[in-house]
């Protein structure tokens, strides 16, 4: 690894003996921005697509929770890429830091070739037969997330970056080549979708294509930097051939993760499919909605991925006063901050709604979603706050535990039984929305229940001499 500069060794010292607020904000305003600028990437396609029609703006809504689904996986492995970057620099231990990322990185990469060859496979039954995708709808979803997989090796890369280089605490560098991501995308997207010039006019399929030629520029000008020692980690082609002790620590702590996120892609599918029964607005109107709650999520991310840095490099350190108190500190501002957030999108959700589409129905739906659904978005906090002092010191069974409990009985169940009058009331798409807040809601005081334990605070590496790390369980 290449030797570290004073920013990156000042933040070190800021994580194990700073002040815990200013550090969670010094490390969070890029995640912060990073996030704001990944939700461009969907607030964009539908800005443009609610030009086209609501069932140009349904297609990408109903076909993202099967793209999830695999992708979910990645987000799941690169866990154990900040999980063991970060105890080992808080350890102290560059070299192991830097065998880390290579592993996880080609790890993640060979995954996701074997991902976008079966998503592609799959993707229809999943579509007709698990969703009930609308007749309307199903050509253009299909067509939307086909191309999608076919950029997955180059998100996948993406993604294993991002999550290394956040393990060292450098938060600045992967918003950075997100920006540049985004605004080539928002550059191609009306290009490629309306066709004007030279330009093929695609429809829903250019605003895939455009998200894939975006992402795979960033993917590019990550793996340039992990190897040209132009930043803290400094990759080797040797670095990149698997070994199985390195593996066997990779899929203890990333599969829990990966079962998890994936969990929670297939309850989103399931949750489409009953919200598809309902027709196309309530599908439209909870897309848009959606995407109006990512806001909200932006300040979620921006706690939680510091969160687990900190988290990681503390256990790592064995400083488990100071990461128990960063943990707490951390759940105060989330639930403040995300309340008042709420209230702000509660008050403006027409106009908010307004700006993405001008269909009275899809307004009307999708502020009565909203008018539900926000309020248990602080409790939606706590449990990704929890998940990230979980997965910062390696433990990534109790988040996997929860977000199957959150999505599959809570979600999914509450909502079909509410929506569709199992137990004698039917309340359709106010039956949806109220089975969402449950499960944020019942997750958000499990998950803190779960932190209150203290079973996080065992660090599951193992430093050795000359030899790959042993981890000690998850």
């Amino acid at each position: 690894m290449r030797k570290r500069g004073t920013r990156v060794d000042r933040l070190k010292d800021d994580i194990l003996n700073g002040p815990i607020i200013k550090t969670l904000l010094l490390l969070g305003w890029p995640v912060i921005i990073s996030n704001a600028l990944q939700m461009l990437y969907n607030l964009v396609d539908t800005y443009w697509l609610g030009k086209i029609g609501k069932v140009a703006v349904a297609a990408p809504t109903v076909g993202f929770p099967v793209v999830f689904l695999l992708i979910s996986l990645g987000f799941g492995f690169s866990i154990a890429g900040v999980s063991l970057v970060s105890q080992h620099t808080g350890a102290g231990s560059e070299e192991n830091a830097n065998k880390a990322a290579g592993q996880v990185l080609s790890f993640m990469f060979i995954s996701s070739v074997v991902l976008s060859a079966i998503g592609f496979g799959v993707a229809p039954g999943l579509l007709r037969v698990l969703m009930g995708v609308p007749e309307d709808v199903f050509p253009k979803a299909l067509t939307y997330i086909r191309i999608i997989f076919s950029g997955l090796p180059l998100m996948f890369s993406f993604f294993a970056f991002r999550a290394l280089i956040r393990g060292i605490g450098d938060m600045i560098t992967p918003m950075i080549v997100t920006g540049v991501s985004v605004a080539t995308n928002m550059f191609l997207d009306p290009l490629l979708i309306f066709g004007p010039w030279f330009f093929p006019e695609l429809g829903v399929a250019g605003a895939a294509l455009a998200t894939v030629l975006s992402r795979g520029l960033a993917s590019f000008v990550a793996v340039y930097l992990l190897f040209s020692g132009k930043i803290e980690i400094h990759l080797g082609v040797k670095d990149l051939m698997l070994k199985l002790r390195w593996v066997r620590q990779i899929v203890k702590i990333g599969l829990p993760s990966a079962i998890g996120q994936a969990g929670t892609a297939v309850g989103s599918i399931l949750l489409m499919g009953l919200i598809s029964r309902l027709g196309v607005v309530p599908v439209s109107a909870y897309g848009i909605g959606q995407r109006i709650i990512r806001l909200l999520n932006v300040a979620i991310w921006g706690l939680a991925a510091p969160l687990t840095t900190m988290i990681g490099q503390n256990i790592g350190a064995q400083n488990r006063d100071r990461a128990s108190s960063i943990a707490k500190r951390a759940y105060g501002l989330s639930f403040s901050v995300l309340l008042t957030l709420a209230l702000l999108i509660f008050l403006f959700r027409q106009p908010l709604f307004r700006v993405f589409i001008d269909d009275p129905a899809v307004v009307e739906v999708g502020s009565r979603f909203l008018s539900i659904f926000l309020w248990s978005i602080p409790f939606f906090g706590v449990f990704r706050l929890s998940s990230s002092v979980f997965r910062g010191s390696g433990h990534t069974r109790p988040p996997m535990v929860l977000s199957l409990i959150r999505l599959l009985p809570l979600r999914v169940g509450v909502s079909y039984i509410l929506a569709f009058g199992i137990i004698g009331v039917s309340l359709g798409t106010d039956g949806i929305w109220l089975g969402l807040f449950t499960s944020n809601f019942v997750v958000g005081i499990m998950a803190f229940s779960w932190f209150l334990t203290g079973s996080w605070k065992e660090r599951t590496i193992e430093e050795t001499t000359g030899e790959e790390p042993v981890s000690r369980g998850v």
